[in-house]
């Protein structure tokens, strides 16, 4: 899968676990994740160096990491061969309508993984006939028959 970096547009006294809570999302449809959390980049020395939170941000997601970070400015970095760049303000995350269709575009670009469903097996066996019933399914085609 592409590398990909997601830049989240932060406005003042903005809290980080929005980060955290996109990057669990994309790790529970079994994506690659890095969260540049303000702790992480401190602890690296790049507080006060954006080039270098950039440079880093663009080192991982060249590997195919997906790397969520934010910043109230542009992240000053130029996608690559491997990468791509998605930015979205928090306000627009935090819509849900805005966020859903934010996350389904990264999966029909392919840079994220699609959710994974559990369905229940009376919903399955139901899904199945309507399938069947619709044509889309042979009798013999569907699983444990």
């Amino acid at each position: 899968m592409k590398g990909l970096i997601i830049w989240i547009r932060t406005e003042a006294g903005s809290k980080e676990s929005i980060l955290d809570e996109l990057g669990s999302e994309i790790e529970d449809r079994g994506g690659k994740v890095e969260v540049f959390h303000s702790e992480t980049i401190a602890n690296l020395g790049m507080e006060e160096n954006e080039r270098a939170k950039a440079a880093a941000c663009a080192m991982l997601a060249n590997h195919g990491v997906i790397v969520i970070a934010s910043g109230s400015k542009s992240p000053g970095i130029t996608a690559g061969k491997n990468f791509e760049i998605r930015e979205i303000g928090e306000s627009d995350l935090c819509r849900t309508n805005a966020h859903d269709t934010f996350m389904r575009n990264l999966e029909l670009a392919g840079l994220v993984p699609p959710p994974k469903y559990d369905v229940h097996p009376d919903e399955e066996e139901d899904i199945l006939k309507k399938l069947k019933d619709l044509g889309y399914l042979d009798d013999d085609s569907a699983p444990g028959t």
